[in-house]
């Protein structure tokens, strides 16, 4: 690597170490500059400053900003709707688990908004709503980014619980059988709740099929 990328790494490294430490009450550019050991102006020439800094970070880090196009590859549309749909809770229940520090980093973007916050958000909406588009309208009864937004809240809450809780109706949080049960329950939900084509006809047939789309609106 060259000099400025060794650099940005250490930078990235002591991003995440503050993290860990503090939380990210604790987190700043001065914070962050005295435990890599560099100026702070260095770090808004690099990242341009503290959403820059969260943006590259998250980049390597998340599930959808690493995967913008969850859909796009051929062999994906082979698959069906039902079985992309649990493989990316299964996705996102790995990243959770092997990542402290992202779990802290989405427990604070519950409660905050702000300049460094809302970038996050906006880039992982849009990356999965790259996703849920190529499986919405597949089954004109299911209101399919609504069903998923509950699957995978509910994936993220109790991923996030775990931190303060041991068990969330029983159901054990902290080991691996207590998430056998869990992704048991969310094959279940995906088999028994998803139209009957959803989980037999790969994506790209039912893409095939799909009824046109309402135009949009003229724009005023």
């Amino acid at each position: 690597m060259s000099r400025r990328e060794n650099t940005e790494r250490l930078i990235l490294q002591a991003l995440e170490a503050q993290i860990l430490e503090t939380g990210m009450g604790g987190v700043g550019i001065n914070a962050i500059a005295k435990r890599a050991g560099v100026s702070k102006e260095l770090i808004y020439r690099y990242f341009d400053g503290m959403p820059g800094l969260m943006l590259a970070w998250m980049q390597e880090q998340d599930f959808w900003t690493r995967n913008p196009g969850l859909l796009a590859a051929d062999e994906s549309s082979q698959r069906t709707p039902g079985e992309l749909v649990l493989s990316m809770l299964r996705a996102q229940i790995d990243a959770l688990a092997s990542n402290e520090t992202l779990r802290e980093v989405r427990r604070w973007e519950l409660i905050e908004r702000n300049e460094v916050s809302a970038p996050l958000a906006e880039r992982r909406e849009r990356a999965a709503r790259g996703f849920i588009d190529r499986v919405d309208g597949l089954a004109p009864d299911v209101d399919m980014p609504a069903v998923v937004s509950v699957m995978l809240a509910g994936v993220l809450y109790l991923m996030l619980r775990a931190k303060t809780e041991s068990h969330f109706l029983g159901v054990p949080l902290r080991t691996p059988e207590g998430w056998d049960r869990i992704n048991g329950a969310l094959e279940h939900l995906v088999a028994q709740g998803f139209p009957p084509a959803l989980n037999t006809e790969s994506l790209a047939n039912l893409e095939a099929r799909r009824p046109p789309r309402p135009a949009a609106p003229p724009e005023t």
